[in-house]
């Protein structure tokens, strides 16, 4: 039981720091990761980097090349619309039937991120766009859906892999006055604000998109 733990934790290991350098552009989307590679970039067995790398193709944050390795996957920019467009749903749903679960020390933690996104360089994509991870993700764990919120975490990995490649990073202008009412306990605008924050990050080709799905 103890070495099935121990098996578990470095996959898990593995896991965070092959997304990490992923989402820190250590590898490039043309890069073959390949199991002989990563075990000894790791310095850890293969069974570890199997369940990892299994784990990351489900998510969809690496694909398999067969007989080659794995790439960073890449979405389109019609993809990426589509998780925006369900992000949305997801989250103003979600903030309109469980806003009673927001309490002040929910409150008060999403503030003190929007004060460390705003001490972030304006050059600094990567950091901003960490900060905009971290409200979204800890203001849906508040709902204490965990499969919902596995669900928004895949999505925001997916948007960070293409924010990163096109080097854009997501403003919080709106954050802070989505605390704000929620605060004052206003969901209705509270919601109306979220839902802008995060069609904000729909990308120029997406108005088209929409056209291209509209029935004639």
């Amino acid at each position: 039981m103890c070495e099935k733990n121990s098996d578990t934790s470095l996959k898990q290991q593995v896991h965070d720091a092959l997304i990490s350098d992923i989402i820190k552009g250590v590898y490039s989307g043309e890069t073959i990761l390949t199991e002989k590679f990563l075990m000894e970039k790791y310095n850890v067995s293969r069974a570890p980097i199997r369940e990892a790398l299994t784990q990351l193709t489900t998510t969809q944050i690496l694909i398999s090349i067969p007989r080659q390795g794995y790439k960073i996957f890449q979405p389109s920019a019609e993809e990426i619309y589509e998780i925006v467009k369900f992000r949305s749903s997801l989250e103003c749903s979600f903030l309109h039937n469980f806003s009673f679960c927001i309490v002040q020390d929910w409150i008060n933690e999403l503030r003190s991120i929007c004060e460390e996104y705003m001490s972030c360089g304006a050059d600094n994509f990567i950091g901003r766009w960490h900060y905009n991870c971290m409200f979204h993700l800890k203001l849906f764990s508040i709902y204490g859906n965990r499969y919902a919120y596995k669900q928004l975490q895949d999505a925001l990995n997916i948007q960070t892999i293409y924010f990163i490649q096109k080097k854009q990073y997501a403003s919080m202008d709106l954050h802070m006055a989505l605390v704000d009412y929620l605060e004052k306990k206003d969901i209705a605008i509270a919601e109306t604000i979220l839902k802008a924050d995060i069609e904000n990050l729909l990308i120029p080709s997406a108005s088209s998109i929409d056209s291209s799905n509209s029935p004639n």
